[in-house]
């Protein structure tokens, strides 16, 4: 009777006792980790900051659980039993981490194919800690968190008697389970390692990410709109074009928007200027609800698309850009040929030494289909040739679950990407990444105005046939010397005189 008492009071410590305290400390430290990061964040801390509250979180739960598990053990009565307790206490850790593995190897290391009910039901003492990891997006936090918190617990019960004797059996079970928990914890890492290879994480600080914060080319003191030379020589006071465009574009023609219009005070920039990826402006062109779009080359879909929408659309290129391949700046190669461009995109070549540089794995990194900078390598780069699938990350919204994106280009030793010059030297300004040559040819102005640089590709004005007469006129404005002189002074290269 009494071994049945001690064997339900264990079971009931193991498997809710723990994960109770577990979900306690938990919510304790979240609120002090979110009132740490208001204070560091109101007092503009980095990043940095942010990463070392959240260290500190975890090792104050890791010593809350260790202290608690000192706290229970100095109140038995005997050590006698102590070592089968401690076996008990890690069991809960083993089933944890044992279901995490067979679940993430049957959903073929992807979250977004991972089955949360089932996963939850095994894992039911911790279910709380479960949805918030998930809800979060750090869904690591599903395993890490109910494994580390029996394990700190269990090593702070088992302190008290470390240097007492415990019964053969019970610490030989002990160090089985351990051996066995040490085992499939190895290969949870290996797991962690094969998905970050699979889903890599994407930080924003190794990113050439293609995207603008729009309130920065708004009209204010700190605006980063780019002046006219001279006063305009076009003004709209009504019928404004309705205009959008590549996210790249975006300064471009917010610059001559807010230059060349006569805006009345109450007047509302949202349905005549929009920043969009260039699939949304492609489908505002085709709808008829954008007068004109500033964007590269159509991909064969847009076209197919706006054919079958019955829709005449006309194209007038205004500027030069380079399609350019950036690679970190710690990389011994400077230049690619073409024919060796299309075999590491493609998987031919899979090393930096196969093309003059050190021994390490290339990273090839993609953009997502029909923007304008992938639709540019399919048509330009690899001319037919099939690219390798490309790197995706996975992260949760609330609303929406888990997301399956392209993942950004990250700036690692190994890495190579491709991009737009300006957002690689102008919008995303980056000490660590180069420009590599092509052919032996720099994407500079001179060998983009030329032609020499193999890459170089036009942006257009895109319209629809019939347009507006003012649509018409901001047209030709662009093409004026003005307006070519403004391409200029963004940052892209004019396709015509600047000067009268």
């Amino acid at each position: 009777m009494k071994n049945t008492k001690w064997l339900l009071l264990s079971v009931i410590l193991a498997f809710f006792g723990v994960p109770i305290l577990t979900h306690v400390a938990a919510l304790v430290l979240a609120m002090v980790g979110g009132g740490l990061a208001l204070v560091t964040g109101l007092f503009g801390e980095s990043q940095t900051a942010a990463t070392a509250i959240a260290y500190l979180m975890f090792a104050a739960g890791a010593a809350l659980m260790f202290a608690s598990g000192r706290v229970w053990s100095d109140k038995q009565e005997s050590a006698l039993l102590a070592g089968w307790r401690q076996s008990l206490l890690l069991l809960p850790a083993l089933m944890a981490l044992l279901t995490w593995i067979i679940m993430l190897q049957r959903a073929e290391l992807s979250f977004k194919q991972l089955n949360f009910f089932w996963l939850s039901t095994f894992l039911l003492p911790w279910f709380g800690i479960s949805v918030l990891s998930a809800l979060s997006g750090w869904y690591w936090g599903i395993v890490v968190i109910p494994v580390g918190s029996q394990l700190c617990f269990t090593l702070g019960y088992y302190w008290p008697y470390r240097h007492v004797p415990i019964a053969r059996n019970a610490s030989l079970c002990r160090c089985i389970l351990l051996a066995v928990l040490a085992l499939l914890g190895a290969y949870a890492l290996y797991q962690a390692w094969l998905h970050e290879e699979k889903y890599p994480s994407v930080s924003r600080n190794n990113s050439v990410h293609e995207s603008i914060n729009t309130g920065n080319f708004a009209p204010g003191s700190c605006s980063k709109l780019t002046p006219l030379q001279g006063p305009p020589q076009l003004r709209f006071t009504q019928n404004w074009p309705r205009m959008a465009g590549a996210t790249a574009a975006y300064p471009l023609y917010a610059s001559a928007f807010y230059a060349l219009n006569t805006l009345p005070a109450t007047f509302s920039t949202r349905d005549y200027l929009h920043e969009s990826r260039t699939p949304d402006a492609w489908r505002s062109i085709i709808t008829g609800e954008t007068d004109i779009i500033f964007v590269v080359q159509p991909s064969a879909g847009q076209k197919q698309r706006a054919q079958d929408a019955g829709v005449k659309l006309v194209y007038t290129p205004f500027a030069r850009e380079a399609f350019v391949f950036i690679a970190n700046q710690s990389n011994s190669v400077q230049s690619l040929s073409e024919e060796q461009i299309r075999a590491i995109f493609s998987g031919k070549i899979t090393r930096w030494s196969d093309v003059g540089g050190a021994s390490k794995a290339i990273q090839p990194w993609q953009r997502p289909e029909d923007s304008g900078s992938q639709t540019v390598m399919l048509a330009k780069v690899m001319k037919g040739v099939p690219m390798l699938p490309p790197k995706k990350s996975e992260f949760s919204t609330v609303m929406e679950g888990v997301i399956r994106e392209v993942a950004e280009y990250q700036n690692t030793r190994g890495a190579i990407g491709y991009t737009f010059r300006y957002y690689a030297t102008q919008m995303n300004s980056n000490k660590h990444i180069k420009l590599l040559s092509i052919n032996g040819i720099a994407p500079t102005v001179e060998n983009i105005r030329n032609g020499s640089y193999p890459y170089t590709v036009d942006v257009y004005m895109v319209t629809r046939e019939h347009t507006s007469a003012e649509t018409q006129q901001l047209v030709a404005w662009f093409l004026s010397p003005q307006g070519q002189h403004l391409v200029q002074d963004v940052g892209y290269v004019p396709m015509y005189k600047t000067q009268e």
